[in-house]
């Protein structure tokens, strides 16, 4: 396709010359008003850099025999409920397809389609989606086919194993897998309504449901899912003894009730004389399960701005002793042990005399999810993914000079940071450190760029943890394994409490201080690997359109002498005074 351009663009250049010598014969035109004329008729030959990923005939007939095999395996309805969606989900990854690292062939690897859409479901949805999320592992540590193995076959495992090994995922074959996994979620969603129906004693086809058992059939899906039970195997008194436990279990439960029957008010209201039959109950709970992440991350903020009252010097840190103490005077949460909030990433033992709770890690983690299904647990949505999508859309590359990030970063504003503002010189010469290491450029998707981004957005981008080194576990797999609660009770909580009480403040981490009070570790670690030998994507992508652009101004250059011979031996005048 490279060589296709430069011919066009050739071509063009020399039609140009042409129409030069014809205008310049007639009229005299400024070197200006020329060279935009040029630039006009040569750069749409080769367009915008997304053209790349938009026009390539071969990924046509490759995510169609994709479509194709997939149809074999899951049958039409899944194929029909995927393609549907692909465009959609194509839209919405577009921009970190862009800039993420790409192998030969505008593909990502495995790390990569691995990464996109763990970030895609999360940012959509909150859903931390089995299989994909890394949970404190590295990003290549397993294939993000394999969560087909377990939900969808070894043969719809193989569909997309077999392509990511050989030649990677285009953006469009990345999308087919998004699209997949949300129509076998939307099976779920139906196995559950049966199983609601089924507990509570309603017929499924019978028209005889009113509206309180309509409602009663939301009302119970909900709760079945935000507890985590099991459709498959609840039965009438598990859900009948759940009911008693709900606000005690779930404090904000009447507010998600009030949330979810006001989603259905809207479903329902386009087909009023049906409000009460299973197909538009099962509209409402698709609207619900696309909306509840969102929705529920208002709970996730309230629970930032919890912290913040507590925090430590604008560090986006809590010291460990104020964090119990809120629970001690009335709050329902902070009372997790140190050993879970260790494990999930979330205490920070830099000052080993005064132990911190690192806040957006705190409000990211597992410990923070609530409803789960076999796919996937609805967790807080990063803040940080709103700050690195603008930087992705206006680099559009996986790396870039470290002026340019700054010069973004000082325009970027946050729920806690304003903007425009001036980055602290100390920042920047890290940022120029993280350069240097990579040889003048900065990875963005990166662990030393996301410990960057922590330092620049405390409370909103969480400490970036070396792999291997944090696990992200629920509460119910932490005392599975560790045989005790992963909560504290009120005695243990004063006993922490009182432990740091006299402890002195110590924010000296191995000898070096930074300006913020937060502390640096010199570890990188790229999110996403390309193969050795495999390297293709946005750097060489972004060298070709620098030459081809370079070419075309050159070939304007030469249109423009060869047209202003042409017209000064028309008419012999003097071009002189027309230059500008």
């Amino acid at each position: 396709r490279g060589n296709q351009v430069v011919l066009l663009t050739f071509q063009a250049s020399l039609r140009i010359i042409g129409v030069a010598k014809a205008i310049m014969a007639r009229t005299v035109i400024s070197a200006v008003t020329f060279a935009a004329a040029a630039a006009v008729v040569v750069l749409p030959t080769f367009g915008s850099a997304s053209e790349f990923l938009e026009h390539r005939p071969q990924d046509d007939a490759q995510w169609i025999d994709l479509l194709d095999e997939l149809e074999g395996v899951l049958g039409s309805g899944h194929r029909m409920a995927a393609e549907s969606h692909v465009a959609r989900f194509e839209d919405a990854m577009r921009p970190i397809f862009v800039a993420l690292p790409h192998i030969k062939g505008e593909r990502l690897s495995s790390s990569g389609v691995r990464y996109l859409l763990h970030r895609i479901f999360m940012e959509r949805h909150g859903w931390f989606v089995e299989g994909l999320a890394s949970a404190g592992e590295s990003w290549n540590s397993s294939s993000p086919a394999t969560f087909f193995a377990e939900h969808g076959g070894s043969e719809a495992e193989g569909a997309f194993e077999r392509r990511l090994g050989e030649r990677g995922l285009s953006l469009r074959e990345t999308a087919v897998f998004a699209a997949t996994l949300e129509s076998l979620v939307h099976e779920e969603t139906m196995e559950r309504l049966h199983s609601t129906y089924r507990i509570l004693g309603l017929n499924i086809e019978g028209t005889s449901a009113q509206e309180h058992d309509v409602e009663r059939v939301v009302d119970t899906y909900m709760m079945m899912l935000v507890l985590g039970l099991d459709h498959s195997t609840v039965d009438q008194e598990v859900v009948s003894r759940a009911w008693q436990h709900i606000d005690r279990i779930y404090p904000t439960w009447g507010d998600t009730q009030k949330w979810v029957r006001g989603v259905r008010s809207e479903v329902v209201s386009a087909t009023p004389e049906s409000r009460a039959g299973f197909q538009t109950t099962v509209r409402v709970l698709e609207e619900v399960a696309d909306r509840y992440g969102r929705w529920q991350d208002s709970e996730c903020m309230d629970l930032k701005e919890k912290l913040m009252r507590h925090e430590r010097n604008g560090t986006g840190r809590v010291p460990l002793k104020d964090f119990y103490g809120a629970a001690l005077n009335g709050s329902f949460e902070f009372t997790e042990r140190q050993e879970y909030l260790r494990q999930l990433g979330v205490l920070d033992k830099s000052s080993p005399s005064q132990p911190s709770v690192i806040i957006p890690n705190y409000v990211n983690g597992a410990s923070n999810c609530l409803a789960s299904s076999k796919f996937y647990s609805v967790c807080c949505i990063s803040e940080c993914e709103a700050l690195m999508r603008p930087l992705e859309r206006h680099l559009a590359a996986p790396e870039a000079l470290p002026r340019r990030i700054v010069e973004l970063v000082e325009r970027l504003p946050s729920s806690t940071v304003d903007a425009p503002r001036r980055l602290p010189a100390a920042l920047i010469q890290r940022l120029e450190g993280i350069a240097q290491h990579h040889g003048g450029r900065v990875p963005i998707h990166g662990r030393l760029f996301a410990q960057w981004m922590h330092h620049a957005y405390p409370r909103e981008c969480p400490y970036p943890h070396l792999s291997g080194t944090t696990q992200q576990v629920r509460s119910k797999e932490f005392k599975e394994v560790h045989g005790v609660s992963c909560s504290h009770n009120a005695s243990s909580l004063q006993a922490e409490v009182d432990a740091y009480a006299e402890a002195e403040v110590d924010l000296v981490v191995e000898g070096v201080l930074m300006s913020s009070g937060l502390p640096w570790s010199p570890e990188e670690e790229l999110y996403v690997h390309v193969p050795k030998g495999q390297g293709g994507g946005a750097l060489r992508r972004a060298t070709r359109w620098s030459m081809l652009v370079l070419a075309a101004s050159s070939m304007s250059v030469m249109a423009l002498r060869m047209a202003a011979s042409s017209h000064a031996a028309y008419d012999g005048l003097s071009l002189q005074k027309y230059e500008v």
